[in-house]
């Protein structure tokens, strides 16, 4: 009967986790071409400079535990608390040390328009650290058709708002406003339909059983984020 039922879970995953990838690639052309006749690179441009750095305090908020989490042999509530915590501790510490590092990243670039942008767009940060402890509980219950939906309604919203503020002519600003609409609503959703709930106990604990695993996720994230944007970080130099 297990059986029978992870192998349902697993049809059923497959099938949303298609539709889903199929219904936001048609989704993001569509909304790539509206703004693409409405902003220019330039504006693409700067947010783009800040997008490595967001890339990179992500992975490590997140610290590999998603992925432990749902490779974790038995799970406890204990574990995802401890998670919790720790991912929204990283999020708010990373959010504090960018946001007084933002008028060096400027400088980097040679762009002082960067510094009220990257003070911004790094409040991602701790907005998506909420969701990380439940978004992990939804992948190792293999709720894929719940993930979707988050993806897909968080993808519509954002990107609508997105058209609405370029069409209003807020350029970069626009852009940053909308990744955050975007990661605020996955971050709602995925508590939404997740029902789990930190409580207040903390206890890092748990966290030494995972990180023999989560550390070898967490450097090869960083690692591939840095290959992937490296050429992107020099251009905007």
């Amino acid at each position: 009967m297990d059986q029978q039922s992870l192998k349902e879970k697993t049809a059923n995953g497959l099938f949303w986790g298609g539709l889903s990838t199929g219904i936001q690639q048609l989704l993001s052309l569509v909304f790539g071409i509206f703004l693409a006749r409405i902003l220019t690179a330039d504006d693409y441009g700067v947010v783009g400079m800040l997008t490595i750095i967001s890339l990179i305090a992500t992975s490590l908020q997140e610290g590999g535990f998603v992925a432990a989490l749902v490779n974790k042999k038995e799970v406890n509530h204990k574990d995802y608390n401890a998670v919790f915590w720790f991912s929204m501790l990283a999020g708010l510490f990373l959010y504090v040390v960018l946001f007084f590092c933002a008028p060096l990243i400027a400088t980097f670039y040679h762009a002082p328009e960067l510094v009220s942008l990257a003070h911004l767009s790094f409040l991602c940060l701790p907005i998506s650290a909420l969701g990380i402890a439940s978004r992990a509980f939804l992948f190792r219950n293999l709720k894929v058709k719940e993930i979707s939906i988050t993806s897909v309604s968080a993808l519509i919203i954002s990107g609508i708002a997105g058209v609405i503020f370029a069409c209003n002519g807020m350029s970069y600003w626009g852009i940053a406003i909308q990744n955050i609409i975007f990661i605020f609503l996955i971050t709602l959703f995925t508590c939404y339909f997740s029902h789990w709930h930190p409580t207040l106990s903390i206890n890092f604990k748990p966290l030494r059983e995972m990180i023999s695993f989560s550390y070898k996720l967490l450097v090869t994230g960083i690692f591939m984020t840095i290959n992937n944007n490296l050429f992107a970080v020099l251009l905007g130099k």
